[in-house]
C-alpha cells in the first residue's frame, strides 16, 4: 500500500487496474496515517493530493478486522519467530481471511512457509499470462 502511495508505478496500477481483492489488516491505515508527514515528504506530493491518494488507494482494499487478525495472532507470531515477528499482524490477516497468499516484496515474508508469498514480478508474471496489460 505505501509503494501505491509514493508513485505512479507497476505497484499502483497493480492495486488499481487487477481487479484483485486485496486485503489489508485494519491497523494498516492507521499506520499509513501515522506516517503520512513522511510519506508525504518522500512522494513529494502536497498535502491536499496526499489525502485524496490515500483515500482513493484505501477503496482498493478490503480491511480485514482486527478482532478477526487477533483471533490468528498467536499462530502467526509462532510462524514468524525467528524471521521477523513485526511482520506477523500481515501472516495473521492472510491466515484469517480466505486468500491465495501475501504479495509482498519483503524478503522476511518470503522466509515463512504457510503462506504462499508472491513478489511483484511473481504477481506481474501471473496478471500478463491472465491478459492485462501494465
Amino acid at each position: 500500500m505505501i509503494a501505491a502511495f509514493l508513485r505512479d508505478s507497476t505497484i499502483r496500477r497493480i492495486v488499481t487496474l487487477s481487479g484483485l481483492t486485496l486485503m489489508v489488516p485494519e491497523y494498516a491505515f492507521e499506520e499509513i496515517r501515522r506516517h503520512l508527514p513522511t510519506l508525504r515528504k518522500r512522494s513529494g506530493m502536497p498535502a491536499r493530493d496526499s489525502e485524496r491518494l490515500l483515500e482513493r488507494l484505501a477503496g482498493y482494499f478490503t480491511v480485514v478486522p482486527a478482532d478477526a487478525v487477533a483471533r490468528r495472532l498467536r499462530e502467526a507470531e509462532r510462524i514468524m519467530a525467528g524471521i521477523d515477528p513485526n511482520d506477523s499482524a500481515y501472516v495473521a490477516a492472510a491466515l484469517a481471511a480466505p486468500c491465495d497468499g501475501i504479495w509482498s516484496d519483503d524478503p522476511h515474508l518470503r522466509r515463512q512457509r504457510a503462506i504462499r508469498c508472491w513478489t511483484t514480478p511473481e504477481l506481474v508474471a501471473e496478471l500478463t499470462a491472465s491478459g492485462m496489460r501494465f
